[in-house]
């Protein structure tokens, strides 16, 4: 996975990839997308909470979507009111030796943060599928 994430933060540098996110099989656009690696407080690679893996370093992901609707899908998403995250994809296409890449980020929710016009999602990036 960290050759695939390398790759992709290298391609979003030099050109400004879209990406869609996908939740419960509805789509929306993400306006603004920030990657970042972040060390956690755990020692070793541990199952946090007896729920989700967690290893030393995570890559956290800021997506900001600006249609509100996402709301009332991101209670089924996040844990808390469930016993386990649903996965929310994050998708996108580049091109690569004339060939088009297509990549889905499985991710997990962890917070969201809304104001009147847009909602921030942190997500914890848990797998990339290639296609």
């Amino acid at each position: 996975m960290n050759m695939q994430l390398k790759e992709i933060l290298e391609i979003q540098s030099k050109q400004n990839l879209i990406f869609k996110l996908i939740i419960d099989k509805n789509e929306f656009d993400v306006v603004s997308l920030k990657i970042k690696h972040e060390n956690t407080p755990v020692t070793k690679p541990t199952k946090r909470g007896g729920v989700y893996f967690s290893d030393k370093i995570v890559c956290k992901i800021s997506a900001i979507i600006n249609d509100l609707k996402i709301n009332e899908y991101l209670t089924k998403a996040m844990l808390g009111p469930n016993t386990e995250f649903q996965n929310i994809i994050l998708q996108t296409t580049y091109q690569k030796n004339n060939q088009k890449i297509n990549i889905n980020m499985i991710t997990n929710l962890t917070s969201s943060m809304q104001s009147s016009n847009k909602i921030e999602l942190n997500l914890i990036l848990q797998d990339i599928i290639t296609k």
